[in-house]
């Protein structure tokens, strides 16, 4: 009788591990898409990991997100999350916090101190080439 009471265990174990699991990934889409962009970085906008395992590894832009319940909004596009010298609505591309972006990827990750937005983005560049072709 004893093999079978580890059998069970082992089955619930694997259940809520197989559950949270999944809960974590939901979530962190629900999550993403209230976000006005999210292509490049996913995750890492909000988690110190770009594979996170939990809602526990939270940069200082994904604390700052959690505090706001969740809401992108002006609040939070205002806001230097990481602190970088670059608004989170600069990095994520809406400015106004809005929700409706003015780039289709974001500039930089608004959780990342190290990662900022470059000088001239990928569309200004291209006008730039474009002046210069024959």
């Amino acid at each position: 009788m004893r093999p079978r009471g580890r059998i069970s265990a082992g089955v619930c174990l694997l259940c809520a591990f197989a559950l949270a699991a999944a809960g974590a990934v939901y979530g962190g889409e629900v999550y993403m898409k209230r976000l006005p962009v999210y292509r490049t970085y996913q995750c890492a906008i909000c988690h110190k990991s770009a594979q996170p395992v939990s809602g526990q590894d939270l940069n200082a832009f994904g604390v700052d997100f959690r505090t706001n319940s969740f809401a992108w909004n002006n609040a939070l596009a205002s806001k230097d999350s990481d602190g970088d010298g670059y608004l989170n609505g600069l990095e994520l591309g809406d400015v106004d916090g809005d929700g409706v972006p003015e780039i289709a990827v974001e500039r930089s990750n608004p959780g990342d101190p190290l990662n900022t937005p470059n000088a001239i983005d990928q569309s200004t560049w291209g006008i730039l080439k474009s002046l210069f072709e024959d």
